[in-house]
């Protein structure tokens, strides 16, 4: 279809620049001031204004100082300032974190595996089918206090530990009554028009009503007829009251089988509404005594949006003539619920119980072109050009509850005093603190119906017009999937620390224990549906909706056979258990307040089983491995005990060239386990990619050597620098290579390389330009300049053997290491307090997306410049008016294997305005 129009866009731009020139306070635009207003008032005012931007990064000023380990954050207020809609576009922001595919984060060029996610420090399980890594797009802005990314290991944090741990910390309860609403709509430049299909009547809000459900007519059937829909086994299989009498009642019974799938298979062009999205916040803390308060907050949003993803994919040795051309639309809803309850006795013990929804639904509808020369959709044909059309249908619906209970205790002077009696044991305690949590989590993904019509079209000349449509006659002509994952997670903890003083030093001894338990569950059933019959061609040059109709399904004439398990390897589905448990000992020693030697050692207990099942085994097995013998021969178990130490020195001088100097290195060891789909017997299809992936229960961990560096500068001005170095061994890290190829797809297989490594170097920058505003223009007050600037570079290597294709390079970088990652951003406050604005830059370097094979070379993701710009107006103390562009230098995503693009993805411009009410 054609390209939309760029001018609504335009024309609503051209509204919002009215608005901004409303906006701007009049004498920012040549009016003088007021004559009555002071000198004094005026640098009032300005300090005020500065405050606005120095308020969201003092806190995490001072987390930084306090931590004995390279930690970088963000908090709410500057993932709000950027315009960022949830954790994971925010994350790009901070040094040498990437962003792939929208939902994974990517740590000093390590890949998705060696990124560690928490949520208020305890682990949550994943909704992703395909990984076993949190896709952090599903956490909302909205709802985030602060992310902290601990890129150097600490004992008291888990010990698979790559690149670093992101733990996502939620709002916290306020000091007092805090009240907001917010309303935000937008449109993407290139999502005018698009695809849709007849859906169920919940989508809006994100679930499915059962429209796409796995009939119970089917699913009653499997188990009747034993896992086979062929007409010889309906005949075979013994079936009380309804056993066929011979073949041909056997494929009635198939077709009307067949008959009650969701037959709602057309694509309809449609016009795409604009972004929405609503939040709101309500919270307090009641005083109930002089010691004791209870506070509550309730948080929720909403968000709605509609995205068209133009793509071409195109094969490296013959790309002129072998393609795809994709028009995907998608319909997108993030919802999220947020309660919490928290109490707190004399500033010095809290307990706090938070429970937490987050749904997020992605719906699709595909529509591809595909030209393969010699094939049967060969578009260039000289007698016959024909076009292979593809129409696809996906809902997916990903969903994680959580429910959290922590404590948080400080034996201190004032509990001691507030208990009273005779208690001077408990001076023996004093300061100690203890922190707790227990948490229990579900996340759960349904792709209750993903469809794939396969058709053809018919052109006027080659690689011309379309003239005719049928649907193509063989077996799977509509393919069916439906997938179901419950993974539930309950983990629980402590830490404890006591403060010491000796010969002048103080000492801070703490340990700590941990246990994670999670059962995951994955089921997939496929069917194929369609016929070789030559009457088929009667009625296949329609529309699907017309083809598939239950009275042509039902008619014996077209032929039309149901297949169950049309996948032909029938282990899609397992079952994994997995379970941690770890206890760890740490000091903490500071030395006339200059220097601050830190270090420990973790002990885990790691144990993991994969089992693959097949579903539709009624006569033997189900489960191909005997679980006994598989332990002991390490077939599809993995368990290791061992000990991660850690070592770091911190540096302090205050007087260094800044306010606050302090310079750290540190030295750890530790580890990254497979995924556990990845040590699975089973063959599953990765959704993203329509690839074949196959486990490998002969996957071991990888061991990590980690050597971190960093100096830090503060001023109390609020501008800060950092420079960072670090150095990562990898012994046996996992890698995904091509092992091979089916006759209609590509294989993957998991293997551990033989080693690899990363380093590189990081430099990060806030600078406020108030200090020259006097030798330049007052203006220049407002300003502040930020960034951060990642130069790196990897090496892996990956010897022939089993499971390993014929690569092309067998020592190449590591996949999705960029050598460059870097972030600007420029930023101005009014003197006034009225208006803000920010323009905000990221970058990453050309980064290896696959290996090539056969001599073909490797496949590289080229550079994406991103800028976007955020414009906020605060015409009253409650009321805040932002205008958002994002992707402002339009550029596209690009893969180029040599010298030729394979995939090219065009994600367009979009534009947001969002109002906001506090109270």
């Amino acid at each position: 279809m054609p390209k939309p129009s760029f001018g609504t866009l335009v024309r609503v731009l051209l509204k919002s620049t009215s608005c901004l020139i409303l906006f701007w306070p009049l004498n920012s635009i040549g009016q003088e001031a007021d004559d009555s207003i002071s000198r004094e008032d005026e640098v009032i005012e300005e300090l005020e204004v500065v405050g606005r931007y120095r308020s969201a990064t003092t806190d995490i000023v001072s987390e930084r100082i306090e931590q004995s380990v390279p930690v970088d954050y963000l908090n709410g207020e500057f993932i709000a300032r950027v315009g960022d809609s949830n954790v994971a576009e925010a994350l790009r922001r901070l040094p040498g974190l990437t962003l792939v595919d929208g939902k994974y984060v990517y740590i000093r060029g390590l890949g998705e595996r060696y990124s560690n996610a928490s949520l208020n420090s305890a682990n949550v399980p994943s909704p992703d089918i395909s990984r076993n890594v949190i896709p952090l797009d599903i956490f909302p802005a909205d709802i985030i206090d602060s992310v902290a990314v601990i890129k150097g290991y600490s004992p008291e944090v888990s010990a698979s530990f790559g690149g670093g741990n992101i733990d996502i910390r939620t709002k916290r309860i306020p000091e007092s009554l805090e009240f907001n609403f917010g309303f935000k709509t937008g449109l993407n430049d290139i999502s005018d028009d698009g695809f849709h299909y007849a859906g169920g009547s919940d989508d809006d809000w994100g679930v499915d009503d059962g429209t796409r459900s796995l009939p119970n007519e089917i699913a009653d059937a499997i188990d009747r007829y034993q896992g086979s829909f062929s007409p010889v086994n309906i005949l075979l299989t013994p079936n009380e009251g309804q056993q066929p009498t011979n073949l041909a009642a056997a494929r009635s019974i198939n077709r009307h089988l067949a008959a009650s799938l969701d037959k709602s298979l057309n694509l309809y062009p449609t016009e795409l509404n604009q972004d929405i999205e609503a939040e709101g916040l309500l919270g307090t803390t009641f005083y109930l005594t002089d010691y004791l308060s209870m506070g509550a907050l309730i948080l929720g949003t909403y968000s709605s949006d509609w995205r068209n993803k133009e793509r071409t994919n195109r094969i490296f040795s013959n790309s002129a003539t072998n393609f795809a051309n994709t028009l995907q639309t998608t319909h997108g809803v993030d919802l999220s619920l947020s309660a919490n309850l928290g109490f707190r006795l004399i500033d010095e013990h809290e307990w706090t119980v938070t429970a937490l929804l987050l749904r997020n639904s992605e719906d699709d509808a595909t529509s591809s072109r595909t030209c393969s020369k010699g094939q049967f959709n060969d578009c260039f044909d000289e007698e016959l050009p024909i076009q292979g059309r593809l129409t696809g249908q996906r809902f997916e619906q990903r969903q994680l509850e959580t429910l959290q209970v922590q404590g948080k205790s400080k034996f201190g002077r004032d509990t001691i005093e507030t208990i009273g009696g005779d208690l001077a044991f408990l001076e023996g305690i004093l300061g100690s603190s203890i922190d707790w949590y227990y948490t229990k989590s579900i996340a759960a993904t349904k792709i209750p119906n993903e469809i794939r019509v396969s058709g053809f079209e018919k052109l006027a000349s080659p690689n011309g017009a379309v003239q005719s449509y049928s649907v193509r006659s063989t077996g799977t002509a509509v393919d069916y999937r439906f997938s179901n994952l419950k993974d539930e997670v309950m983990s629980w903890g402590y830490d404890w620390t006591v403060p010491l003083q000796m010969f002048g030093t103080d000492l801070d001894i703490s340990g700590g224990f941990a246990f994670s338990d999670k059962l995951r569950n994955y089921k997939q059933i496929s069917l194929g549906l369609g016929t070789t019959h030559p009457d088929f061609r009667e009625i296949s040059t329609a529309q699907p909706d017309s083809v598939f109709t239950q009275r042509n399904i039902l008619d014996p004439s077209f032929g039309f056979e149901l297949l169950l398990g049309t996948s032909e390897f029938g282990t899609e589905s397992y079952v994994a258990v997995q379970t941690i448990e770890a206890r760890y000992g740490k000091f903490d020693l500071f030395i006339d307040d200059t220097w601050r030697i830190s270090g420990g050692v973790r002990a885990e207990s790691f144990r993991q089983i994969s089992i693959p099942i097949n579903y539709l085994e009624y006569r033997g097995s189900r489960v191909q491995v005997d679980i006994q013998a598989g332990r002991k021969g390490h077939d599809m178990w993995l368990s290791t005990d061992d000990y991660y130490p850690a070592f770091h020195i911190t540096y302090i001088d205050p007087g260094f060239w800044s306010d606050e100097f302090q310079f750290r290195i540190g030295a750890s060891r530790t580890t990254v386990r497979p995924d556990i789909r990845e040590v699975s017997a089973s063959t599953f299809i990765d959704p993203i990619s329509e690839a074949r992936v196959r486990g490998n229960p002969d996957l071991t961990v990888s061991l990590l050597t980690n050597f971190d560096a960093r100096a830090e500068f503060f001023w109390r001005n609020g501008n800060s620098a950092t420079l960072s170095a670090f150095y990562k061994q990898i012994e046996a890290p996992i890698e995904t290579v091509q092992g091979g190829a089916t006759e209609d797809n590509i294989l993957f297989n998991f293997i551990n390389a033989d080693d690899a490594s990363v380093y590189g170097i990081e430099f990060e920058w806030m600078k406020s330009l108030d200090t020259y505003a006097a030798r330049f223009f007052d203006l220049l007050a407002g300003f502040y300049v930020a960034g951060n600037l990642t130069l790196s570079d990897s090496e892996i290597a990956i010897s022939t053997g089993s499971g390993v294709g014929n690569i092309t390079n067998h020592k190449r970088r590591l996949t999705q290491q960029s050598n460059v990652v870097g972030n600007l951003q420029i930023g101005y406050d009014s003197f006034d307090g009225r208006y803000s604005g920010t323009l905000i830059y990221n970058v990453f370097g050309e980064r290896l997306i696959f290996a090539g094979t056969d001599g073909l070379p490797d496949g590289y993701e080229q550079p994406f410049h991103s800028l976007d710009l955020v414009y906020a107006y605060y015409p009253t103390e409650a009321i805040t008016v932002k205008l958002r562009l994002r992707n402002m230098l339009r550029s596209d995503i690009q893969v180029y294997q040599g010298d030729v693009p394979v995939i090219e993805q065009d994600i367009g411009t979009t534009m947001l305005v969002n109002f906001k009410w506090s109270y």
